[in-house]
């Protein structure tokens, strides 16, 4: 049976480059938020106007997920569910369609995070709400996978 893998961890922490890894190592089809926000309605969202594109990316994200679930490949959900809640729904949808799912997170230090995203913003910011005053608003609602929530995971300790 085909597996869902989901990347989880906060801003700046990987989770794209580790999906993009894992797509071609095990195979995989990835899927990732950001991205398909940013090339339907650019990257200069306003934060209130990204927020309410969010759900529509997901549900989308989560139809395409099935179909190729259905078609026997594994899916890469880049999504970063950042808290419990969010995971949560994450597994629900995600074993709706396959029993198989894997949470992948990323373990690593904020501030490391917020330097990489100061770094990665001077190269080529990916969208506009991504700033270091939007990751240190937010860095309060981001919750690392406890062993308590029994998700299946694989940690990836970064420095």
């Amino acid at each position: 049976m085909a597996t869902i893998h989901i990347i989880h961890g906060y801003i700046a922490f990987g989770k794209t480059t580790l999906a993009r890894k894992l797509a071609r190592d095990l195979p995989a089809v990835h899927l990732d938020a950001d991205d398909l926000i940013q090339k339907l309605y650019d990257k200069d969202l306003p934060e209130s106007e990204f927020a309410a594109k969010v759900p529509v990316v997901m549900n989308f994200l989560w139809e395409m997920a099935r179909k190729i679930i259905d078609a026997g490949a594994d899916v890469i959900m880049d999504i970063g569910p950042w808290s419990r809640e969010m995971r949560q729904n994450a597994l629900n949808m995600a074993k709706q369609i396959t029993p198989d799912v894997v949470f992948h997170t990323i373990v690593l230090n904020p501030k490391i995070a917020r330097d990489r995203l100061i770094k990665r913003n001077q190269e080529n910011q990916i969208l506009d709400v991504t700033t270091p005053e939007y990751f240190d608003k937010n860095l309060s609602l981001y919750e690392p996978i406890s062993d308590d929530e029994g998700l299946n995971v694989i940690r990836y300790y970064q420095e």
